[in-house]
């Protein structure tokens, strides 16, 4: 469009345009491919630059955005299992409730069986109603057989403590560690007091009639001549060696029971009769034929009310 003379810059635009669209018909035409296609490579090598910074870009901020998603989905799965593990832990601590006293009932049997052949109640101790005499409160009473002052042991058959008091569906029992009441024990072949020490939890043991000597670990049994317990049921053990002097012998038992430890213990049915321990003996008479069998010469077998025949049965 310059109008100036000589002026060719329009002239050579418009022949390198035409030259340049010749080369290109020329070029496609060499390859076989059409002008479609000959754009579409040439839009994806001016756009593959911009591809490659987007996704620069936009990569890691997915990834982010993924990364927080799983988080969220991670924290719920801890949750739930911390919820799975909390069951299983209450599942295993009563199964391990529920072991413990089948080891205790095992235990229980395993004493029956071994020679303690008496009648017995297994109760639960349900509490500890006062603090200063140690008592223990057990959920069976004479609805289940148990009586004043019978014996209590645990689930090995070592002593526990008697029966204070009872009602129908209770009853209270005192171990031996807190009561005032002594109890005859034996150690080898010598015989003593065992009595509780207030605060402490060792007992002591006097013998006035002891010979010999008694040594750490020796085991304390109840006596025969007991009037509570059983004889041969192990109480406790010798905690320190003792000899016999002028006054006797005097020693420290060790119990095998701790009565704030027990949640089972065993209730003894002793004396299996308590009304045949306490008899009246009679006489048996032997009647000679031809004699009057009641000794009053009167011929009257039955007897003569006015004589002393209730004497001589008595």
């Amino acid at each position: 469009m310059n109008r100036e003379p000589g002026g060719r810059t329009l002239a050579t635009m418009i022949t390198l345009i035409v030259v340049g669209v010749l080369l290109m018909t020329l070029d496609v035409r060499s390859q076989g491919t059409g002008v479609v296609s000959v754009l579409r490579t040439g839009a994806q090598t001016l756009v593959a630059p911009l591809q490659r910074a987007t996704s620069f870009v936009v990569a890691p901020v997915i990834d982010l955005v993924e990364s927080v998603s799983n988080v969220a989905n991670l924290r719920e799965e801890n949750e739930a299992l911390r919820r799975s593990l909390r069951d299983a832990e209450a599942q295993l601590h009563a199964t391990s409730d529920l072991l413990v006293r089948l080891e205790l009932f095992e235990q229980i049997y395993d004493t029956r069986s071994a020679g303690l052949d008496i009648g017995s109640v297994v109760a639960n101790v349900m509490g500890r109603p006062d603090s200063m005499d140690g008592a223990l409160i057990i959920d069976k009473g004479t609805a289940h057989g148990i009586a004043v002052n019978q014996p209590v042991v645990d689930s090995l058959g070592y002593v526990v403590g008697t029966v204070r008091s009872v009602t129908s569906w209770t009853a209270t029992i005192v171990p031996i560690t807190t009561t005032r009441q002594g109890l005859t024990v034996i150690v080898g072949d010598q015989q003593g007091s065992l009595v509780s020490q207030t605060g402490s939890p060792l007992m002591r043991l006097e013998s006035l009639l002891a010979l010999d000597p008694v040594r750490v670990g020796d085991r304390v049994l109840t006596s025969a001549g007991s009037l509570r317990f059983p004889a041969g049921l192990a109480v406790g053990e010798i905690v320190e060696d003792a000899t016999p002097t002028l006054d006797g012998l005097v020693a420290m038992v060790r119990p095998f029971v701790n009565p704030d430890l027990l949640r089972v213990v065993v209730v003894l049915a002793w004396p299996p009769d308590p009304v045949s321990a306490v008899t009246v003996p009679t006489t048996t008479t032997t009647t000679i034929p031809g004699e009057d069998p009641d000794g009053d010469q009167n011929g009257d077998p039955d007897g003569d009310p006015d004589e002393d025949e209730g004497e001589g049965d008595a």
